[in-house]
């Protein structure tokens, strides 16, 4: 084959040390799917670095391994045609100044795959639930270049997924340059956003740089959803850029926020997303945290009504995608996602409140505390079955609760999450566990 291998921009290549053990990860951030290689073509891909030729990856391996390059080389041009036509590598004409280097080495006592960054306080919405009580900037938010540099360093930690919310990520005038930057490390980038802001101009950009989206849309009723958001015709700018999105072939996934205010709709609510090819949702409580008060806030006996009725609504129309997943390794709060707040505060998950903080990656070696720190090692070790009232929970098999969610509640650090035990239930009632 001819030219230079190279490493495409959206692979993540990884050695991963951690609990004793070495894993090679290989992950197309673009399209997120995994590709699984033998120990001889990670050998190949460390080579693949822009600057060698076939022939002298192949004298190199021959060197490494003693066996003739006129064997090699046939193997090794069949193992890149497999790779290219997987999109984890390409052909360069001429050498690249610069050998990329090989797979990122990445040595962890907890491995953390995602994380989400606030990119801003300010907001151009005033949502009646909003957990963050966004409106304006906060004191001392994170400047564009503490941001960049807070992506190398997740990077360094395994990171390859990120989530830029806010506040509004649109109202950062260098969302873009962020966002180009976080997928050059290279990692999945999400926009967490209530998409009244979009511009047709910023779907081209969005497309060029292959972002998701979450966008917040509580009803499909203009009175419920603008009271909610708190300006009126919220609703048609959000459902009019989902739409643009879509057409530009740009995934979004739909959040809806379940209060008092809009838990008799949620089936209008479906029915409309179903209607207009919306299918991949998510459904969660409204929690009393920020702006979130008891007068919107719905009880867990009212959340299992609702849920019932959406998974009855999704068994009608054969989408029925929300069984739940079996449980691996109890609660992964502080471990597999960290959130970083707007003014640098880090929090072990994105379910946890601001009181929860173990520190400011402005002050901390982010990924020495990350391993270290007294209260996320106390976090780790909370388990279901040591909780009184989960312990005697017949979906102990199913679910670890939520220990975020649970302070905010209880202001205890313990698993039970009566919303939680809700959804359970709700699967069962419609006989959905395994």
């Amino acid at each position: 084959m001819e030219g230079y291998p190279v490493l495409k921009d959206d692979i993540f290549f990884a050695r991963i040390w951690a609990d004793a053990k070495v894993e090679v990860k290989i992950r197309n951030t673009t399209t997120e799917k995994d590709f699984r290689p033998t120990s001889d073509t990670v050998l190949l891909l460390d080579l693949c670095n822009g600057t060698n030729t076939v022939k002298e990856i192949s004298e190199e391996l021959s060197t490494q391994s003693g066996e003739p390059v006129e064997t090699l080389i046939k193997d090794i041009n069949s193992i890149l045609e497999i790779l290219q036509k997987k999109g984890i590598i390409a052909f360069v004409d001429t050498p690249l100044d610069c050998a990329l280097p090989p797979a990122i080495e990445v040595k962890r006592k907890y491995l953390t795959e995602s994380a989400q960054i606030e990119l801003t306080n300010t907001c151009n919405l005033l949502c009646l639930h909003c957990f963050n009580n966004s409106g304006e900037s906060c004191p001392s938010e994170l400047t564009t270049q503490e941001i960049l540099s807070l992506i190398d360093v997740l990077s360094s930690m395994g990171v390859h997924k990120i989530t830029l919310t806010g506040g509004e990520p649109f109202l950062n005038p260098d969302l873009f340059k962020i966002v180009e930057y976080a997928r050059k490390a290279p990692m999945t980038v999400t926009i967490f956003t209530n998409g009244t802001l979009i511009t047709e101009d910023d779907i081209q950009k969005c497309k060029e740089l292959a972002i998701k989206f979450a966008i917040s849309v509580d009803s499909c009723n203009p009175d419920t959803h603008d009271r909610f958001r708190g300006q009126k015709g919220a609703l048609h700018k959000t459902l009019h850029n989902i739409n643009l999105l879509k057409n530009a072939g740009l995934p979004v996934r739909i959040s809806v926020s379940l209060s008092t205010m809009n838990k008799h709709e949620i089936i209008a609510t479906l029915t409309y997303f179903n209607n207009h090819d919306l299918t991949d949702y998510q459904v969660a409580e409204v929690n009393i945290s920020g702006r979130g008060r008891d007068e919107v806030v719905i009880t867990p006996e009212e959340f299992y009504k609702v849920l019932v009725d959406q998974l009855n609504f999704e068994k009608s129309l054969h989408t029925m995608n929300k069984r739940p997943p079996k449980p691996e390794g109890g609660c992964h709060i502080a471990q597999s996602l960290i959130y970083i707040k707007a003014d640098g505060t880090i929090l072990p998950c994105h379910a946890c409140h601001r009181d929860m903080g173990v520190g400011n990656v402005r002050d901390v070696d982010l990924p020495q505390l990350w391993d270290s720190n007294e209260t996320l090692e106390m976090l780790r070790r909370i388990r279901a079955e040591n909780d009184d009232v989960c312990k005697e929970c017949p979906y102990i098999g199913y679910c670890d609760g939520c220990i975020g969610n649970a302070f905010i509640s209880q202001r205890e650090y313990r698993c039970y999450d009566p919303y939680a035990c809700a959804r359970f239930k709700a699967y069962d009632t419609l006989e959905l566990l395994e």
